[in-house]
């Protein structure tokens, strides 16, 4: 049987964690086939570390190779692909489609194009990351005309980025306790978060249009390689 008589998404993750495998695999539709590498990452997203994670870009893309013919490679992590600032993911695109020779797309670009689909440009944000990974998450959306409202960190000593991975209550619980004034999206960063579940409850509870990094990036690689399926479950991204 061929599995990827439609496409085939090629997904570059972070060595920490499987919530992005998960996601894809189980949202991905039928005729979509999607392979994985891994890039080595020490688990900790400060902007030192992601950059490390990023010298291994090239690397990581050279399993995609011509006998399997792929309509995109994306690189799966959000503050991976903007730690360098405004067209970062760009330079990333371009290492992963010199290295491979396919199609490149990253979380960060995908996310620039899914806040352009939905017409939303003022955000609230929260993340996993330390206060100065959160700094240059605004500044690269602000810089791509997203207006940032507001940006939280949801870490601490009693919730580790391991354990809200897995607890996407926890996660519902800081979009609560996050404030909205002025925002006319959600926006809850990391493709290493199991977020997908929440998102129809999250827009059904405070009324906004909800993007994950792991939606915006199957999102993004979907029509990419030309596939239009509509997944409402995945929130309003995936009705248009």
């Amino acid at each position: 049987m061929i599995y990827n008589w439609r496409a085939a998404i090629g997904v570059i993750a972070p060595t920490t964690g499987v919530a992005i495998e998960m996601d894809f695999h189980r949202f991905a539709p039928e005729g979509v086939a999607v392979v994985t590498n891994r890039i080595p990452f020490s688990g900790n997203p400060t902007p030192e570390e992601l950059m490390d994670m990023v010298s291994y870009l090239e690397e990581s893309a050279r399993i995609f190779r011509p006998e399997v013919p792929f309509d995109v490679v994306t690189f799966g992590c959000t503050s991976g692909s903007l730690v360098g600032g405004s067209g970062f993911d760009k330079k990333c695109i371009e290492a992963i489609e010199k290295t491979c020779g396919f199609p490149g797309l990253t979380t960060s670009t995908s996310l620039l194009d899914a806040f352009k689909a939905l017409g939303a440009g003022n955000a609230a944000v929260v993340t996993p990351y330390p206060d100065e990974t959160n700094v240059l998450e605004k500044k690269f959306l602000e810089d791509n005309g997203v207006h940032v409202t507001n940006i939280k960190g949801m870490t601490s000593k009693r919730c580790s980025l391991d354990e809200l991975s897995d607890r996407p209550h926890d996660i519902y619980q800081h979009v609560k306790n996050l404030d909205l004034t002025g925002a006319d999206s959600i926006f809850i960063s990391c493709t290493g978060m199991n977020v997908l579940d929440i998102i129809s409850t999250i827009e059904s509870d405070f009324g906004l249009p909800v993007l994950t990094s792991n939606q915006v990036t199957l999102w993004g690689a979907l029509r990419k390689a030309r596939v239009g399926d509509k997944i409402p479950y995945l929130g309003k991204l995936f009705t248009i």
